[in-house]
Parts: structure tokens; sequence; C-alpha cells
């Protein structure tokens, strides 16, 4: 028995001695064909698991990058990731080189979430992203040509007006932000009227809030796939759960419902537009170039509506009411200048904006000092290529740490202090867009819905400061430190007081 054990201790260590031998030999000829960028020591098999905090990456990141250069790559696990911390090298990665880096990192949760990479988010660079793109651009526009989206939008404050207006004392803002974004998002995609207690606007926020604390658990499968196939964590299959009752018991069923009643003479809302536009596209390009482009890709198309538009919108403006309970005197140059151009008897509208640039420069340094999406998506590298004198072979994760680029002291004066006047020109309209800003990325992966986003958010926000004074009970300052990972921060949920100025 003695020498059994024995015998089986010896196999067991070299089997271990031939794994990390091999490790090691994969590594020195990686090493020698390719020029990765450097980075934190990484230990084998784990890398730099043990040094990391999740909630902190991309600040470690940034603080890499000052020893090791603007490239850094760190190791979690078998996945192997490189930051990118500073604007040229972001920007040669996103716009000069945009194809070489467009595909995406399909993990085991991205593909619960897209369905095993059939939205447009998180699906790979290639003709059937191109045609869906195509398609859900098409329908985005062509609905925005139309008045729908402040029809929403004033339907949505008007309706959650009404419930403010009867608060008394201090109240947590974000419920009715929530009820706003989703109130609007639910009505562009699928029609309909909804309360301010509307049980279908509840699910949706309920659900995608499940989403996110899910994720943010940082699933233990992403880093270690295999076991997706042996043994699933509880995360895991929770996340699973999640993500089902989102896209079937809410997305897939109204999708359906508006196939259903379908009319092309009559088209109602985004769902309407998407069916449309793709009925165009067999037209057009024929049903065999469609093949690949299934009834998945347009439900992924509006959960990709619902996941990123939701989160960003939401967080945006409960920063930009915190930043402006915290400067005063901020607040009441945002007043004023509704004031002036849009007066107390109508709520601003779409065509306000350019007449309403300090507003806009407010939410622009909203969303540089929040950076809510602080890494954004990952990229990955669909051939060989090189960054900034590095050689970067396909397959490579990269992260864009669009929170470095917001928060490089050298790309920005006072890099911490909230000065809305940065985006502005000499004649007090918005000037040309700083380099280092990128809140919806750029080049051929750029945020689809950025020219729905920006309206959308600027007209909240300009209503709310209309309407109401925004404050914290006498000497209560507002909290603006960011919680959350490096895959989404927010901010922590305060109560506030409003004074009623319309």
């Amino acid at each position: 028995m003695i020498q059994e054990f024995s015998l089986s201790g010896s196999i067991w260590t070299t089997c271990f001695v031939a794994i990390v031998t091999g490790f090691v030999v994969y590594w020195m000829k990686q090493k020698w064909k390719y020029k990765y960028p450097p980075g934190p020591l990484a230990l084998p098999l784990i890398g730099n698991m043990l040094q990391i905090d999740r909630k902190k990456m991309h600040e470690q990141a940034f603080e890499w990058s000052k020893k090791y250069g603007p490239l850094v790559t760190v190791r979690l696990g078998t996945f192997q990731l490189v930051f990118v911390n500073s604007i040229d090298p972001a920007l040669e990665v996103l716009v000069k080189k945009s194809t070489d880096f467009a595909s995406r990192v399909l993990t085991p949760s991205i593909g619960i979430l897209s369905y095993g990479g059939k939205d447009i988010g998180f699906s790979n660079y290639g003709p059937t992203w191109k045609l869906h793109r195509k398609i859900a651009s098409k329908a985005l526009r062509k609905y925005m040509q139309e008045d729908a989206l402040e029809h929403r939008i004033v339907d949505a404050m008007k309706t959650a007006f009404v419930e403010i207006d009867k608060i008394t004392g201090q109240f947590d803002p974000g419920q009715y932000i929530n009820f706003i974004i989703l109130n609007i998002l639910t009505g562009l995609c699928f029609g309909g009227k909804y309360d301010f207690k509307d049980e279908e606007v509840s699910y949706i926020i309920k659900t995608k809030d499940d989403v996110n604390e899910k994720l943010a658990l940082m699933i233990l499968e992403d880093f270690v796939p295999v076991l997706t196939y042996v043994y699933k964590s509880q995360a895991f299959k929770e996340l699973e759960a999640s993500v089902h009752q989102m896209i079937e018991g809410f997305i897939r069923r109204k999708f359906k419902e508006a196939e259903s009643t379908f009319k092309k003479d009559d088209i109602r809302h985004f769902a309407d537009h998407l069916i449309l536009a793709r009925m165009e596209a067999e037209e057009e390009e024929g049903k065999d170039e469609l093949v690949g482009l299934d009834e998945d890709h347009l439900i992924q198309t509006i959960a990709d509506i619902f996941y990123a538009g939701t989160d960003t919108s939401r967080f945006t403006l409960q920063y930009a009411l915190l930043y402006m309970v915290a400067f005063p005197d901020i607040q009441e140059k945002v007043q004023e200048e509704i004031d002036n151009v849009v007066g107390k008897d109508r709520l601003p509208g779409i065509a306000d904006r350019p007449n309403l640039s300090y507003t806009e420069a407010v939410l622009h340094e909203s969303m540089r000092l929040a950076s809510i999406n602080p890494t954004g998506l990952f990229h990955q590298a669909s051939c060989d290529s090189e960054v900034s004198g590095y050689r970067i072979p396909k397959g490579t994760n990269i992260a864009i740490n669009f929170w470095a680029l917001h928060h490089d002291p050298s790309a920005w004066d006072d890099v911490d202090r909230f000065i809305p006047e940065r985006y502005l020109g000499e004649d007090g309209k918005l000037g040309p867009k700083p380099k280092n800003w990128l809140p919806f990325s750029a080049g051929t992966r750029a945020c689809l819905g950025e020219f729905v986003a920006k309206p959308k958010v600027h007209l909240i926000f300009a209503s709310l400061m209309q309407r109401y004074k925004w404050k914290m009970e006498s000497g209560i300052c507002p909290d603006i430190t960011p919680v959350g990972t490096f895959m989404l921060l927010t901010c922590k949920p305060q109560k506030v007081i409003v004074e009623k100025r319309v």
C-alpha cells in the first residue's frame, strides 16, 4: 500500500512539473516571437490574481503605467489583458488600427449575456456584425427622425414630476431617475404608457440590477472557462437565471407581441423599425446574405439598448445631480442658462440643446469624472498587429482604460476638480471635444447609441434643473466617491432635498 501511494505521488509530481514546464516553454516562445508590453511579475497559473483589486483595477493599471509605460500587461489566471492607459496608443487601437482590434472577448458570462455573441456590443467583427450594425443603425436613425424621443422624455418627466412634487423632506432620487430612464427606453422600444409604479418597469429595473450584481462578483468561470463544463458556480447559475428572466421573460415576449401585430404602413416604435429594417435588408442584400442573422440578433439589439442604455444614462444623471448639490454656484449657472433660453412655461426640447452649452458642459464633466464604464468592453486582436512599438499577437485581449484617459493630469488642468468651462470656447459655446474625452469610445466600435443617449440625458437633466433646486440638509455634503468595479462604477445612494422652482 505504501509503495502504491508513493508511486501515485510520484506520478502527480511528474505531471505537475510537466505542466509548469509546458507553461514556461510556451511563455518563453511567445516572448521571443512577440514583444508584449511589460507589466507586474505574474505567478505561474494564477498570474497577477493576488495583486489585483477588482474594485480598483483601472486605478492600479494607471499606477502601473507610471512604472512600465502606457501599455501594461496583466494576467488573471489564464486570461491575459493589455491595459492601454494613454490617449495616443488608445486612438491607435480604436481608430488608426480599428479593424485589427475590433474583435471582442467572449468569456462565459458574456456568452450568457449575448447568447454566444449575437449582440452588437459583444459580437466579433466580421460580415454578420457589419450587417447587424447596419440594420440596427438604420432603424435607430429612422426612428430618431421623428419626434418620438422628445415626446417620450416629456411624458416620462411629467409622470415623474407628479410624484416628486408630493415629496416632503429627504429622498433618494435614484428610484425616480431609474423610472424616467426605463419609462423612456421601454416606450421607445415597444410603445405604451407607464405609471410610476408600473410593474413592468419595476421588473426591468430589478432584473437589470440583479445582472449587474452578479457581474460585479467577477464570475470565476471567466478566468477558468473549463469550469462551465465541469462544475458551474452558484454565481454563474444565478447570472444565467437573471439574464433568462430579462431576455426571455421580457424582451423576447414583447418583441413577439410586436411582430404579431406588425404593419408595414403603421410603424409604432423601435421594434417595428427593427423588423422593417431587416425586411428591407432582405430585399437589398438578398435572403442568402442574412442567413447568419436570426431572430436572436434582433432580440439582442434591443437587449443592448436596455443593458447599455440604462446604466450609462441613469448613473450619469445621478452623478450630475450630486455634483449640482456639491457645487450650488454651478447649479445656479445651469438654471440661469435654462431660464434664459427656455423660460419656465415649457420643458426643454431637443432644439434647445445648441443654446444650452453650459448645461451640456456640466454633463460632459460629470461623464469625465464619473467614468461609469472605466474600461469599457474589452477588445481583442483579430490579427497580429503592433501598438506603440509592441508586437501584439492575434487573440490578445485589450482594455482601453477610459478612467485613466479621463484622470490623466497631463491632459487635464486641475484634473480632480469639476470645471465645466474646460469644454467651452471664448464665446461660451461648446468647443472642440477634448482629445482625452471618450465616454462613448471611438472608431469602429464606438457606441452605436451615442446620438440617442446624449440628447436623452441632456433633456432629462435640463428638465430636472429647470423645475427643482437640489440640495442636502444643512451641514451635509454629498459623497461622490465611486463604488463598484473596473466594469461599472456607480455612486452611493444618498438622500437629497428639492425645492420647486417652477
